[in-house]
């Protein structure tokens, strides 16, 4: 990616003004700002936001950089989603490209055009006779008008396994991309491909940019599978290494529902309506309710609060009035207490889900139900009596124990604090105890949670290491880092010795420009002035660089047999058969044989 543009870039999107269309509060302190980590939950503002360096830093879970990288982690998108999502709020047009990011950017682009063909299919196929008994499902069973079928851009799979391979392959589309695209499978039988949607009602799945992802199906027939979506699409990286799964496109665990029309609605409102299913949402959408969205085949997860968080502060759950619906509805409220989201649960009787519920009673009496939907914490509170006697000490032992568990995850502490004293009051504890259980389960819940994490940084890291190169120049290199960091007076002999082009490893000569650098400046160096330069998880391999070269010796003298074993390993390894050296370094090598030779006699 071109330097100049994406300096541009970060100067026409300045970082405060774009956290706070992201829903962040930054209140002003000193030449910046302060704000609540939006990476980790704490009580106390922790980041520091400085706009005039586009630059962010929490100093508590460490989490850092600029414009771009904010970007990239609050709204879980990929380098170039991320430059595309900038570009367009600065009406600036991305240059081409090359690289990884640039290939993976250009491989979902070509999804979601491939996409975009097959919904068209889908959708021209509603004039056949498969297509017909398609819409009579649609309009006369799920009671769905013209207008919201072709809203949600719904289709028809035929009632074939071939038709729509057949289609996209003379669209210029190969069965590689149609299998990643979960369009087409393989079979593991006979090895033939055949469609992956065959007679299902189609709704395709569209993110808040508008592009369309993936699709789900719902069956027309007697498939035992109900609803079938897409799966997953990975990126670029995994195919060709086989390594960690990165979402690039379509994934369940991220994607909302129909966020990309319940947002206009619920920016205004902050509130979203959460269904389990995509025919629920649709339905109450056609009755006037915009805002309702849902999690489409999974239960709710991290991501999505944190997608639907961008356009909401409250939801209410809509899930199905059955059992399973209720402990679905039990555990959400407690995964959006825990990303900072308000919680209510509607109460349906004469109905199993929304969609049933709007048809049968109408829109008047679901406006009553989200009027009188039931507070999330009071809801649990509900669920966690059931089968107890509060009256006997145990079983109110048992309930309490939930209930310290339920308000320990609330990360506002006005909130905490009117849940402890609502429990101390209405079940006769006293507000100490609360005050002090509560406290002491969400120490012990943050010291696991940052133990967690370290262990999978750590993980990561050694990871990270053990693939990269293990030879005497690597070693050596991060030797000589070492030496340099606790030695900045020795940083000018250093470089008179060893040129950082004599590097074998990438990232080892990154770090040690920079370090040079710095000390060149008179600039006091610690692992945190690398950020501005370096990722985060960079700078926490150069930390544990450090650690580990702490516990050896090295001095001047290693220092410098560490640059003997870089030099020595070049000199192995220099160009041979035919591939020419320049006058210099033939000079320099005859000298040094020439001192070697003298040495020995």
């Amino acid at each position: 990616m071109d330097q100049a543009f994406l300096e541009k870039l970060k100067f026409e999107n300045p970082i405060n003004e774009v956290m706070r269309e992201n829903g962040i509060d930054l209140k002003l302190s000193g030449r910046g700002y302060m704000c609540k980590c939006p990476f980790h939950g704490e009580k106390t503002a922790s980041c520091s936001v400085v706009p005039d360096k586009g630059f962010f830093h929490c100093f508590g879970c460490g989490v850092s950089g600029d414009v771009i990288a904010f970007v990239r982690k609050y709204r879980n998108l990929g380098f170039m989603d991320a430059i595309n999502y900038l570009a367009q709020r600065a009406g600036l047009t991305v240059p081409a490209g090359s690289g990884d990011s640039d290939r993976s950017y250009k491989r979902r682009q070509r999804l979601y055009e491939m996409n975009k063909k097959a919904a068209l299919f889908f959708r021209a196929q509603l004039k056949t006779p498969d297509g017909v008994r398609c819409l009579n499902y649609l309009m006369k069973q799920r009671k769905l008008d013209a207008a919201t079928i072709n809203k949600y851009g719904m289709g028809c799979a035929p009632n074939s396994w071939t038709a729509l391979k057949i289609y996209m392959l003379g669209e210029g589309y190969s069965e590689d991309e149609l299998i990643d695209a979960s369009l087409i499978f393989r079979s593991q039988k006979n090895g033939n491909t055949y469609d992956f949607f065959v007679d299902r009602a189609m709704f395709p799945f569209i993110d808040v940019a508008g592009n369309i992802v993936g699709f789900g199906g719902r069956t027309l027939g007697d498939d035992k599978r109900k609803y079938l979506n897409t799966s997953d699409t990975v990126s670029e990286e995994y195919r060709r290494s086989g390594g960690k799964k990165t979402p690039d496109g379509y994934s369940k665990s991220r994607f909302v529902f129909s966020l990309n029309y319940a947002k206009d609605s619920a920016v205004t409102e902050r509130k979203l309506l959460l269904c389990e299913g995509n025919l629920d949402v649709i339905s109450l959408y056609q009755h006037g309710f915009k805002n309702a969205v849902a999690s489409c085949g999974t239960a709710l997860t991290p991501e999505q609060i944190k997608a639907m968080k961008t356009y909401a502060d409250e939801i209410v759950i809509c899930y199905d009035s059955d059992e399973a619906g209720q402990k679905a509805a039990l555990r959400a409220i407690g995964l959006l207490r825990a990303g900072g989201m308000g919680s209510s649960v509607i109460r349906m009787e004469g109905a199993k889900d929304p969609d049933e519920y709007i048809n049968k009673f109408g829109e008047d009496h679901f406006k009553y139900l989200l009027s009188n939907a039931t507070d999330g914490f009071d809801f649990e509170l509900e669920v966690f009596k059931r089968g107890l006697d509060l009256e006997n000490r145990n079983d109110k032992t048992k309930f309490l124990r939930k209930a310290y568990h339920a308000i320990a995850i609330e990360p506002d502490d006005t909130a905490r604090d009117t849940m402890e004293r609502q429990l101390a009051e209405k079940y006769s504890v006293t507000f100490e105890v609360v005050r002090e259980t509560v406290n002491k389960i969400a120490a012990d819940m943050e010291d696991l949670q940052e133990k967690t994490e370290q262990r999978e940084k750590e993980r990561q890291l050694i990871q990270r290491e053990d693939n990269r190169p293990t030879n005497k120049a690597f070693t050596g290199e991060r030797g000589l880092i070492y030496y340099v960091y606790m030695n900045s007076d020795m940083a000018a002999e250093v470089s008179k010795q060893i040129s950082p082009d004599e590097f074998t490893d990438e990232f080892n000569r990154r770090i040690f420009v920079s370090l040079l650098g710095k000390i060149a400046v008179g600039e006091y160096v610690t692992p945190e002035t690398f950020l501005e330069e370096f990722t985060l998880e960079d700078v926490q391999e150069f930390k544990q660089m450090i650690t580990k070269y702490d516990k050896l010796n090295v001095n001047r003298e290693v220092a410098f047999e560490y640059i003997k074993s870089i030099k020595d390993y070049n000199r192995k390894h220099a160009p041979q058969n035919g591939e020419t050296e320049s006058n210099e370094d033939m000079l320099k090598k005859i000298e040094e044989l020439m001192k070697t030779k003298g040495g020995s006699q």
